[in-house]
């Protein structure tokens, strides 16, 4: 956890406390190319420390990530497609990755924006697909937010309860194949989920 800690996002974290989580993970959502789920872990680990509380590193996570998530909503509503691919780049974003993730919304829809929020890279361009899509804000809000709510919790939790033990695992591994690993198991469980869900619908059908 000690580059964890040393690292200049989290020092920012460690000065400016519960606004300073905020405005991370604002940026970070919006498409800023930014550790968020290291960071948020690292946050638990300072919740273990006693350097924050626990609730309100939870809540100010919750808020900063439900801001980035509707600001990326708000750019796929007004801005328009060829505006998002224009300046897209800068942030990663290409044509062929808004169509796979239209497939996917239109497959299995607000489910791909609580999914996407564990998978880096995508969950802002999952809430830009849905705006861009028309999607009605209350559809979105309901899947988005409570996604950011399930991911910005799992992640503090973890840094919270594992404490020391993140120390010992980091020695071994590096923290993003940790967090990798956390990520791919959590999308395995999710599509678990989804494969579920498309099997009873058929079925009933």
């Amino acid at each position: 956890m000690t580059d964890i800690a040393d690292g200049q996002i989290v020092h920012l974290i460690q000065h400016y406390g519960y606004i300073g989580l905020t405005g991370i993970l604002v940026l970070g959502i919006v498409g800023l190319p930014l550790p968020d789920e290291t960071i948020l872990t690292a946050v638990g680990y300072f919740v273990y420390r006693g350097d924050l509380s626990y609730f309100p590193a939870v809540l100010a996570g919750i808020i900063g990530g439900a801001i980035g998530i509707t600001l990326s909503y708000v750019v796929g509503t007004f801005v328009g497609r060829p505006l998002v691919l224009r300046f897209g780049r800068y942030l990663h974003i290409t044509d062929r990755m808004l169509l796979r993730v239209e497939t996917y919304l239109g497959r299995y829809g607000p489910l791909t924006l609580f999914g996407g929020f564990f998978i880096p890279g995508i969950r802002h361009v999952t809430a830009i697909v849905a705006g861009l899509g028309g999607m009605s804000f209350t559809r979105f809000a309901l899947a988005a937010y409570a996604g950011v709510c399930v991911w910005v919790t799992v992640f503090i939790t973890l840094g919270r309860f594992a404490g020391p033990q993140i120390v010992l695992v980091t020695d071994s591994l590096p923290m993003p194949v940790v967090l990798c690993l956390l990520g791919v198991s959590l999308a395995l469980l999710l599509c678990s989920l989804i494969g579920w869900t498309s099997w009873k619908r058929r079925y009933k059908s």
